[in-house]
């Protein structure tokens, strides 16, 4: 069954390196949805696919990259108004 949450990824997080990881692995996992910047350190990322795959995903986000330091993560269920037509996209 296909589910949408939203994640607020907080601390250092915003190398491109760590985006693209991000949504190289959403995309393997068939999972749509935007990342974007939030409030200049944060990132907030919507995801929408299998539960399954969600969990790899967020699993994604915790293991992060050597250029990056997470303080929390934040998952919320959130429901979808948007079609994401299937892509998973970074915003900005």
């Amino acid at each position: 069954m296909k589910q949408c949450i939203k994640i607020i990824v907080t601390g250092q997080v915003q190398s491109s390196a760590y985006k693209e990881a991000i949504q190289k692995q959403a995309q393997k996992l068939h999972i749509e949805g935007t990342l974007q910047n939030h409030e200049e350190v944060d990132l907030l990322i919507f995801a929408c696919g299998q539960s399954d795959g969600l969990d790899e995903l967020i699993d994604e986000i915790y293991k992060g990259t050597s250029d990056i330091k997470i303080r929390d993560v934040i998952i919320e269920p959130f429901i979808n108004e948007k079609n994401y037509r299937g892509v998973f996209r970074i915003i900005g």
